[in-house]
């Protein structure tokens, strides 16, 4: 590698960074980014779904966390409910007006890709999504490694 060549853990974090502040939906600003992320995780974690449940899929405190479920449910994309396990704890749902937003950001995460690789060959499109897909599946949340 070239002294001015980053290798490829800077390249990996540099992406991460430029485009994790690259959405702000379409009129919300930056609240419906973080709505979109607490949506996100709330849809991914389905009947699992606590405060403290997001807080570890975000890689974030509690607080934070709670803020941003707090806006959420503000907004009207998510809703708290009892847990049927347990009548004193909340569980989150995706309401209506969240699945919207979620179908949204991801037709505009869809555009931005293929206007970014409008001129990649369609083989090297599928080859750059299988090796997205398989690091964020070999090395789940929480692991030692993404943590050091």
């Amino acid at each position: 590698m070239a002294e001015n060549e980053d290798g490829p853990g800077r390249t990996l974090f540099r992406f991460v960074r430029h485009w994790a502040r690259g959405w702000n939906g379409t009129d919300g600003g930056d609240a419906n980014g973080r709505d979109v992320m607490v949506v996100e995780a709330v849809a991914d974690l389905g009947d699992r779904a606590t405060v403290t449940a997001v807080a570890e899929e975000l890689g974030i405190d509690q607080s934070g966390a709670s803020r941003m479920v707090a806006g959420a449910v503000e907004r009207g994309h998510l809703r708290k409910e009892p847990s049927p396990g347990d009548r004193r704890a909340r569980v989150l749902v995706v309401t209506e007006q969240g699945d919207d937003l979620l179908r949204s950001a991801r037709g505009w995460q869809e555009a931005v890709f293929a206007e970014l690789a409008r001129d990649w060959p369609e083989e090297d499109v599928r080859t750059f999504r299988r090796l997205m897909a398989s690091l964020v599946e070999r090395h789940p949340r929480g692991s030692g490694a993404a943590r050091r």
